[in-house]
């Protein structure tokens, strides 16, 4: 298990990881905002999972973008907070072990702090 952990002597991460290249491959073919939105969905996500979300919050956030400028200042305070809670729990190791409950919660934070960026609510803001 340990020699899973390093990539020629170089720790390997999620960005490493097969799961990280098949997500890549599939936001290529459907395209972010498809992906987004199936991942959103799931209760439980993995740990390339909740990094493409980070990553894809991280470019999306920042743009300057007219239907996020709609975006209540008190909510978009908050899904940065979730992002910067999700990141934290994750920062300490570089691809971790996470149990379920942890991974769920994290999950949940994510699908709540994405509010501004996924389809569905975009279609909401845009009817404003």
């Amino acid at each position: 298990m340990e020699e899973e952990r390093y990539i020629l002597g170089i720790p390997s991460t999620v960005f490493t990881s097969e799961e990280w290249k098949a997500l890549e491959k599939r936001e290529y073919a459907i395209g972010p905002e498809k992906l987004m939105d199936e991942i959103i969905d799931q209760r439980l996500w993995s740990n390339a999972e909740i990094a493409w979300v980070l990553k894809r919050m991280i470019y999306y956030y920042g743009k300057k973008d007219a239907y996020l400028k709609k975006v209540p200042v008190d909510r978009l305070f908050m899904n940065l907070v979730d992002i910067l809670r999700a990141f934290y729990l994750i920062i300490d190791n570089l691809d971790p072990d996470l149990d379920d409950n942890l991974r769920l919660y994290i999950s949940a934070k994510l699908t709540d702090s994405t509010w501004g960026i996924n389809t569905r609510t975009r279609e909401y803001l845009y009817k404003i």
